[in-house]
């Protein structure tokens, strides 16, 4: 299988996020600076009321390394994906995923590629005049399929597993545009590559995207 057959495995459905803004009162008028001010806010996070607030797509990629049986077979690698966040809840972000990885092997010839669909619950505060800064701790919940290549075909097997995403960061709005960083430990369950048994995920990225 090419390597432009595998990256074309991890093609990724965003689900579409409606976003319900708030009813505004006709009659308010603002009394002073604060109050205009409060209004802008309110308004820029979708209101009280509003389902979805916030609608981000964004593109992110970083380094990728495995503990365990699978850490000592393996290398640092690197991982791109493709992430839709919403914040339903003024503490609380939902985001949907789909991440892409490839970790050498030590000894032979080939890498170990991993395409993951999850999803991730954020847990945070938002920060400054605006909110602006989201700083956020989550955990989730996803499915990855694990596939050898090149000469490590003949000496391990793929294998669908499941993940839990344990996730700490930051996010920043730069007007439309945002940008984060975050480091996740994935919880591996289900291994059954062969040769190689065991073993959790870490990975530390960075994320650019626009919100709408």
């Amino acid at each position: 299988m090419s390597v432009k057959t595998r990256w074309g495995l991890g093609a990724f459905a965003a689900a579409v996020l409606v976003a319900v803004p708030a009813f505004a009162q006709d009659d308010y008028i603002p009394d002073d600076d604060n109050d205009r001010e409060a209004r802008i806010f309110d308004e820029g996070r979708g209101g009280s009321g509003g389902v979805f607030n916030d609608l981000n797509v964004a593109v992110t990629g970083g380094l990728n390394t495995y503990t365990g049986d699978i850490g000592d077979d393996t290398g640092t690698g690197g991982y791109l994906g493709i992430q839709a966040n919403s914040r339903p809840l003024p503490l609380v972000g939902l985001e949907l995923g789909y991440e892409g990885s490839r970790n050498p092997f030590e000894d032979i010839n080939g890498g170990l590629w991993r395409h993951n669909v999850g999803a991730l619950a954020k847990v945070g505060p938002e920060l400054l005049q605006n909110g602006n800064l989201r700083p956020f701790v989550g955990a989730g919940f996803g499915v990855s399929l694990l596939n050898p290549s090149e000469d490590a075909e003949i000496l391990f097997d793929n294998d669908f597993v499941t993940e839990v995403p344990l996730a700490a960061g930051v996010d920043y709005n730069f007007g439309a545009v945002t940008a984060g960083a975050r480091a996740t430990y994935r919880l591996v369950g289900g291994e059954d590559l062969g040769l190689a048994q065991d073993g959790n995920i870490v990975n530390f990225g960075l994320q650019v995207g626009g919100a709408f």
